[in-house]
């Protein structure tokens, strides 16, 4: 009798099985041959290294979506791409990458590239989206910031307080700029102004490049102020007013498929921990700034500051 019950409970189990698969089978055959739009979603803080999810923080990081675009550039199923940006920045190079990634699809493939905001574009999330053909924005999206920040804390007096002395040894003069134990001296002050004023240059010119704007009109609003949607539109930083679901449907109309075209997320390939929870639990940071915390300013986002060099965003203005 438990034999039987015991094959009945196997059967039952092997018959499910199958069952699934015929189902996973008969939805991959539907989409088999099938064209459509492929969407990259630039989410959270931008870093030059891999995606990640944890607890506090979303990064979406170059190396995995020059990646994504590289495999999907050569699928020829995908026939235009939509980018949605919900991203403050992050990493001046991270948003550089990004923007180049984007760009090389556009040469390689010839496929239209349109992106669309979110609640947030802001500074290298606004970066990336000059790669695109077209940008949509919603007409309260935060976006512009096109600036750059150096930001550093002075603990000097604190750890006198505590009394705790901290010993440098360096080669070179300046090694320790943006030290947390002193105060930084004119060259020190004047050297970083002139890193930030390349940078600066840098995402002017990008900015320029990817709107076919003149870069003198790019300057003339290229100070770190935030605009929403409606009045990025108004000085031509972007093309249509309009949500996600616009830009796919623009995007489906430039390569003539209809509406029922499937649409595909591009995504990077999860464990089953953060497949089932959203997030890496055992990380409540992300690698990038754990390892390298002078690459990503959060100052706002936590409530903790954090030296760095970044395109300023709106996680600072939080």
């Amino acid at each position: 009798m438990e034999r039987q019950r015991w094959r009945s409970c196997l059967g039952c189990f092997v018959l499910g099985i199958i069952a699934a698969t015929v189902v996973w089978g008969f939805f991959a055959f539907r989409s088999f041959g099938l064209v459509g739009i492929a969407m990259l979603p630039i989410e959270g803080i931008l870093d030059s290294g891999e995606s990640e999810s944890t607890l506090l923080v979303d990064v979406t990081g170059a190396r995995t979506v020059s990646y994504l675009l590289r495999k999907s550039a050569r699928d020829p199923k995908v026939k235009a791409l939509v980018v949605y940006i919900d991203s403050p920045g992050g990493s001046a190079a991270a948003a550089q990458e990004i923007f180049s990634a984007i760009r090389h699809f556009k040469e390689r493939t010839g496929r239209p590239v349109i992106a669309a905001m979110g609640d947030v574009a802001a500074s290298g999330g606004y970066y990336v989206a000059c790669a695109a053909d077209k940008i949509y924005a919603l007409p309260s999206t935060l976006t512009g910031s096109i600036g750059v920040i150096w930001q550093s804390v002075n603990l000097e007096r604190l750890l006198a307080n505590l009394g705790i002395k901290p010993e440098t040894l360096k080669a070179g003069q300046f090694k320790d700029t943006g030290s947390y134990f002193r105060s930084m001296t004119q060259q020190e002050r004047e050297l970083v102004q002139r890193l930030l004023k390349d940078v600066h240059e840098q995402f002017i010119s990008d900015v320029a490049k990817g709107r076919k704007l003149p870069v003198e009109k790019v300057r003339a609003v290229a100070d770190g102020r935030i605009l929403t949607g409606r009045q990025a539109k108004s000085l031509g930083l972007v093309d249509e007013l309009g949500t996600l679901d616009d830009a796919i449907r623009d995007a489906r109309r430039q390569v003539n498929l209809p509406e029922s075209a499937p649409v595909w997320v591009l995504e990077r390939k999860r464990g089953i921990i953060e497949r089932v929870f959203g997030t890496k639990l055992a990380a409540p940071l992300p690698k990038s700034l754990l390892t390298k915390p002078l690459l990503l300013h959060v100052d706002g986002k936590f409530g903790i500051g954090i030296s760095a060099l970044f395109w300023q965003g709106a996680a600072n203005l939080r």
